[in-house]
């Protein structure tokens, strides 16, 4: 996990004068990919240009966050209605405070005016006794029984509207049983706004809005020459760590816009990308022949449907440059290289025969394989027409109601700067009693050209203001 990207730093590369952002950099030579040629039927559009599609995660909130909503609908709201019908509280549960509001008091005054109707039947029907409702030879009108039916609904000591208890002697039975279905209808409707209120006020997915993501994502060169995507994250409730916080990353594709999954590698996803949000964190995605933000391209390995990290093959998690003679496999080009000479001098020694064997290869043929593209511009016009956007998606825990939230960030073409020594500046800085983060940096990105320089393990015991951890100026507020 990069933390504050202080780790790493590029080599040196000549920057303007003014310390801007300027044009990608040339590389050394290499020998791209060849690009998979795909038939006009599978482009986008006809006409060469892809078609735009919006945007799934919108920015709609301050500090170039968002409200952590898909832009996604569906037009078949009604038949889809029996579904909804099953899951009405979280339905209700959804809606916007200022309408749920409207519709659970819309229901509790509408039960009021039902049993105060039931109230005017009830004194018609027993217009012979006297149970209190009224007294004789007078009708229970209306607004009496409604407000008998709201006293009724809101308190339980309280006297009837004619001053009398006779609705507990046994001829006014019907009275005491609608008083009692009222009173518990009211117990229940109580306990349910009780359960209401809770669940939309401490919902989980509001401590979403407080883990931000950088404004740009940014598209460089790692120190070793290989081209990652990186966007960078912090929590601002920092002193309360989310539990179990992990993050993912989708590319949206224009021709088939559904989020498909990048491989990370720091954090790590084979380790589950956890992430501790309390510090700003720098998460990587490397660009390379598996990854879709790279050109289509023939890899050595078919993955048949499986994500693939090309760094996988060269730390020996699985290997995929396979011997065409012996169909032993190897992590990397150079250990098959030594592989094929070594079995050259024995099976020369052994006078095997040139045909079918490693003798057969030439040195043409040991030629190192055709590598990522490393040309940045490539890369970026490549997204530019043919992808859409790259959704974050980082998934925790809050600590204090127990409850899993996600929040959301996308990065589309304008969204990411395309820089090979581009990184995110140094927003750190080291007081006397704690770290603290300067959010009025934490959006901006720089030349790592002009980052201090790295420091080695024994020499990180020292640090101060010496590394790009940190920044320079140091906070007013410590002094």
């Amino acid at each position: 996990m990069d933390a504050e990207n202080g780790a790493s730093s590029a080599e040196s590369r000549a920057e303007p004068a003014d310390g801007s952002i300027g044009s990608s950099q040339s590389f050394q030579a290499f020998r791209p990919y060849t690009t998979v040629s795909q038939p006009a039927s599978e482009s986008p559009d006809s006409s060469g240009k892809p078609n735009d599609i919006p945007r799934l995660v919108t920015r709609n909130l301050s500090f170039h966050q968002s409200k952590n909503k898909v832009q996604v609908a569906h037009n078949k709201g009604w038949s889809v209605f029996n579904l909804k019908r099953h899951d009405w509280f979280h339905v209700l549960l959804r809606q916007p405070t200022n309408i749920s509001l409207l519709v659970l008091i819309g229901v509790w005054t509408a039960m009021i005016i039902v049993f105060a109707g039931v109230y005017v039947a009830v004194d018609r029907q027993n217009a012979d006794k006297n149970c209190g409702l009224s007294s004789e030879g007078t009708r229970f009108g209306f607004g009496p029984a409604f407000a008998f039916s709201l006293e009724t609904c809101t308190t339980v000591g309280y006297g009837l509207p004619n001053g009398t208890n006779s609705f507990f002697e046994r001829r006014c039975g019907s009275l005491v049983i609608i008083i009692y279905l009222q009173m518990v209808w009211s117990m229940m409707f109580n306990a349910f706004l009780f359960a209401f209120f809770y669940n939309r006020l401490g919902r989980c997915e509001t401590r979403a809005v407080q883990v931000v993501m950088a404004n740009k994502a940014i598209v460089n060169m790692s120190p070793e020459s290989q081209v990652r995507f990186q966007v960078r994250i912090f929590d601002v409730d920092a002193k309360h760590p989310v539990v179990e916080a992990h993050i993912r990353f989708y590319a949206v594709h224009k021709a088939r816009p559904v989020p498909r999954l990048l491989r990370l590698l720091q954090p790590n996803d084979e380790l589950g990308a956890y992430l501790f949000l309390s510090l700003p964190t720098v998460v990587s995605h490397h660009i390379d022949i598996y990854s879709l933000l790279h050109p289509p391209v023939e890899a050595p390995m078919t993955p048949f449907g499986i994500d693939l990290r090309q760094v996988d093959s060269a730390i020996g998690s699985r290997e995929e440059i396979i011997c065409p003679i012996c169909s032993e496999s190897f992590g990397t080009h150079e250990r098959w290289t030594r592989h094929v000479r070594y079995q050259k001098i024995v099976e020369s020694h052994d006078q095997f025969p040139t045909e079918h064997t490693h003798l057969s290869l030439t040195e043409a043929d040991l030629q190192p394989p055709l590598y990522p593209l490393k040309n940045i511009d490539e890369l970026r016009q490549y997204f530019k027409e043919e992808l859409s956007e790259i959704i974050c998606v980082v998934e925790g825990i809050d600590p204090l109601m127990s409850g899993t939230f996600q929040a959301l960030q996308s990065y589309r073409y304008e969204d990411i700067v395309w820089q090979d020594d581009a990184g995110y500046a140094p927003c750190l800085q080291l007081d006397k009693k704690e770290l603290t983060v300067n959010l009025d940096r934490f959006h901006e990105i720089e030349r790592t050209s002009k980052a201090r320089p790295v420091l080695h393990r024994a020499q990180l015991r020292s640090l101060r203001y010496h590394d790009s951890l940190y920044d320079d100026k140091p906070n007013p507020e410590s002094e």
